[in-house]
């Protein structure tokens, strides 16, 4: 069975959370915390970025909502559905409770703090599928290296020098090498980015993948897939691709995406020299 919940952690503007647990539904805002038990709870809305939880009302009354904004798109529309889809069935003719009654506030800080899960099995690794953006890197590669290659050939017959030809085909593979994993490092940079915005975010809890300790998180399809992260005994969020589920990354701040891009930016830079070196080498037996 999983351990860790397949309803995501929306995540919103102010540092606004709305969360669901064992006792219902949890709405995290800067001062407080709003514990909406599921009896409490009519509908859950996703219109866009906003989610509202709409309360049960008497009849002849408006009733109340609870809203979160900023969250993503798809970890809203998951969230909506998998919480309507526990909300408990109500008999016909019965008068709908005031559910705005049930509902608790209460000043961030209070209460303890929940303890971590116990570490469980995960399933079996599961290989990421390539996105568009690793498709666009790697046939990109290939091309790169075939025009290398043929440039090296085209040296060697146009110039008659196999030994500068040689060096063209060294300098040209070094060169695809680098924009390889440049490319490959900038995409790890934007899902950093993209997901926790605009993927679905849930808690990812410590677990043994062949004795070794490890983060896991569940997917709506009842999966726990494992994530590859020094586990440290506590929960961690993740964000994971709404079509792609087995991609996923921790939510990390600006300063480690930032180290990230730097490196990117230091691979572009030895990339184009090693292109630049390349030309120069191939220049004087094409002239």
């Amino acid at each position: 069975m999983p351990i860790t919940s397949p309803i995501p952690v929306l995540l919103g503007e102010g540092g606004a959370e709305l969360r669901s647990d064992a006792a219902g539904l949890l709405l995290l805002r800067p001062r407080e915390e709003v514990r909406i038990p599921l009896a409490a709870v009519a509908r859950v809305h996703a219109d866009g970025r906003v989610v509202a939880v709409e309360l049960t009302a008497p009849p002849g009354t408006e009733p109340a909502l609870h809203r979160i904004g900023g969250v993503s798109r798809a970890a809203g529309t998951v969230f909506a559905e998998a919480v309507n889809a526990l909300l408990p069935e109500r008999p016909e003719g019965t008068e709908a409770a005031d559910g705005a009654a049930l509902v608790t506030v209460t000043p961030r800080g209070a209460g303890p703090a929940a303890d971590p899960a116990d570490p469980g099995a995960a399933g079996e690794p599961e290989e990421k599928p390539d996105t568009p953006a690793d498709l666009a890197v790697r046939w990109s590669s290939h091309a790169l290296h075939a025009a290398a290659a043929a440039l090296a050939v085209t040296v060697g017959i146009a110039g008659g020098e196999p030994d500068r030809a040689l060096a063209v085909l060294l300098t040209g593979a070094l060169a695809v090498l680098l924009y390889r994993c440049a490319a490959k490092l900038l995409t790890m940079v934007w899902e950093e980015w993209y997901l926790p915005r605009h993927g679905v975010t849930v808690e990812a809890e410590p677990v043994l993948v062949h004795g070794r300790p490890t983060y896991a998180y569940t997917t709506p399809d009842g999966r726990l897939r494992p994530l590859y992260l020094d586990a440290k005994g506590e929960t961690v969020r993740v964000a994971y691709h709404p079509r792609y589920p087995a991609r996923a990354t921790a939510h990390k701040g600006p300063g480690a995406r930032a180290g990230l891009l730097a490196v990117c930016l230091f691979l572009g830079a030895l990339t184009a020299l090693a292109g630049y070196l390349t030309a120069v080498l191939a220049l004087p037996a094409l002239r």
